[in-house]
């Protein structure tokens, strides 16, 4: 599964088996063994002059399958295009898999590099990260998601937090402003796929966390994020069971927009993931 997702995760490029088993940390026997008995499944493609591996047409059956069950991302795709293209930004959609937030789908260009993400993206899903995945939840959920703030964070910017979420609930979206400390924590966050979770990516990982400032959290007041400008703008997707089954999110967006544009984002991406949450028979929790 990680060789799958590794390729899945640079869909335009060939590697070769070196480079696969260097990436995973496997022997190049395993690697070669995996290989083979994926390629004879047809899920991987081995190039036969370079000797190099990619996606195999196999998977676009289970790939056409997987979007048929999970309906929200097709529909997603569209109403993301015309954001991407409205707002001049990049939109994509994540979802929650176990304690990951994995990137779906993607539409656009940002307009800063800070910005650029990849589909089959993963990221912990630690608070802030996922904001609009968790307002929503039950309670229980909540609770965990909120117990794993970093242990030295300070007080008064973990009840930031929890005041954020019943905010946002009330909003419909959430909204972070792109202080200095938003690049140190994007890079904490990512994990090359294979690469496993150690010490010394956690405590990276909470020194990140614990770094940010109020706004960088969650954007209380539009002001701050009219000064620093906007490093995201999500807003949920919500399934037949009233459950958020994606995030919808603007990144990328002009440093530049005053607050008139920057409220026109919000409805604009609102209106979106409303859309889809109803060509997907979802409902919003009362």
């Amino acid at each position: 599964m990680d060789v799958v997702n590794l390729l899945a995760t640079y869909p335009a490029e060939r590697f070769s088996l070196s480079q696969i088993a260097s990436r995973l940390g496997l022997s190049h026997g395993s690697a070669h063994r995996v290989l083979t008995t994926l390629t004879e499944a047809g899920y991987v493609s081995r190039h036969p002059r370079h000797k190099t591996f990619s996606l195999g047409l196999a998977l676009v059956m289970i790939g056409q399958a997987a979007l048929s069950r999970h309906r929200s991302i097709d529909a997603a795709r569209h109403e993301m295009r015309l954001l991407a293209q409205d707002l001049k930004a990049q939109c994509t959609a994540s979802a929650v898999l176990n304690d990951e937030l994995i990137l779906v789908a993607k539409e656009g260009t940002p307009q800063t590099h800070e910005g650029v993400s990849r589909i089959g993206e993963r990221r912990a899903f630690i608070p802030p990260v996922g904001l609009a995945h968790v307002a929503w939840a039950p309670r229980p959920v909540r609770q965990a998601y909120l117990a794993r703030l970093p242990q030295d964070m300070q007080p008064a910017l973990a009840e930031h937090l929890l005041r954020a979420l019943p905010l946002i609930r009330s909003r419909g979206y959430t909204i972070a402003a792109n202080g200095p400390n938003q690049t140190p924590l994007r890079k904490a966050l990512l994990i090359d796929i294979g690469a496993r979770r150690d010490d010394t990516y956690w405590s990276s990982l909470q020194t990140a966390v614990s770094a940010l400032t109020a706004p960088e959290i969650q954007a209380e007041d539009l002001e701050a994020v009219v000064d620093q400008g906007a490093i995201y703008i999500s807003a949920p997707v919500f399934g037949p069971d009233g459950e958020v089954e994606l995030e919808l999110t603007l990144s990328g967006l002009q440093p530049d927009l005053d607050i008139a544009r920057i409220k026109q984002s919000v409805r604009r991406l609102c209106a979106a993931a409303a859309a889809v949450t109803a060509e997907s028979h979802g409902r919003c929790p009362q």
